[in-house]
């Protein structure tokens, strides 16, 4: 798990992802929302999972320590059952505080789920589906699980298959991982503008700008 520092967008990286996009509404007949968003669930259940480890490590230390005689004798099981609890409680609270190490207490399969569920409902939220020809697409990001969901309304999804949107995906990923949030979105902007003209989806005579070029920033 990399550990990372909330990312910041300033307003000269938010002009350059609005710019690539609009830049792709040009040259294509496409329709693209970008969506970061700083987690995609709370996993609350984690937390506990985490400071029930912890304490369950203890207790088998302290237990090993008692078998060999090693405990000191003021150490009794009152005042091993408050430091086990204010342990566990500890370790909670670091877990809330510290959202990878919740998040490592997670399987994989679970936060590509979560994951998919928020882009799902950000789909919807955004509508996204809100274009004429049912041309719309969103990359959605989610910083904390460095989880990256790329959806195709139904209009580019008779011709563009869901492995074609990989390279987007890894683009954003790879600069997350690199401290280039920014730069790595607007390289998948230029590859998923190659991909929709590669599949026939040019420019056409557009009434409007169905779907704001904006980034929409999760705080």
């Amino acid at each position: 798990m990399i550990t990372m520092k909330k990312f910041s967008f300033n307003q000269a990286d938010k002009d350059k992802i609005k710019e690539a996009v609009a830049s792709l509404e040009k040259a294509t007949a496409g329709e693209l929302v970008i969506y970061f968003a700083r987690r995609s669930d709370n996993y609350p259940g984690a937390g506990w999972k985490f400071a029930s480890l912890i304490g369950g490590t203890v207790a088998i230390i302290i237990g090993l320590l008692a078998y060999f005689w090693l405990l000191p004798a003021w150490i009794t099981p009152l005042v091993i059952s408050i430091m086990l609890v204010s342990l566990m409680l500890l370790a909670y609270l670091l877990a809330t505080f510290i959202p990878n190490l919740k998040l490592s207490m997670v399987a994989g399969h679970v936060i590509g789920q979560r994951v998919l569920t928020k882009a799902r409902d950000i789909f919807l939220q955004e509508e996204v589906f809100n274009t004429n020809d049912r041309i719309g697409i969103l990359l959605f990001i989610s910083e904390l699980e460095q989880r990256v969901v790329v959806l195709g309304d139904s209009g580019i999804n008779k011709k563009i298959d869901k492995e074609d949107w990989k390279h987007i995906v890894d683009t954003v990923v790879l600069g997350i991982k690199h401290g280039q949030t920014a730069q790595g979105i607007v390289n998948a902007v230029a590859i998923c503008q190659d991909l929709l003209l590669k599949h026939g989806f040019t420019n056409v005579e557009k009434d409007d700008n169905e779907l704001p070029d904006e980034m929409r920033i999760e705080e």
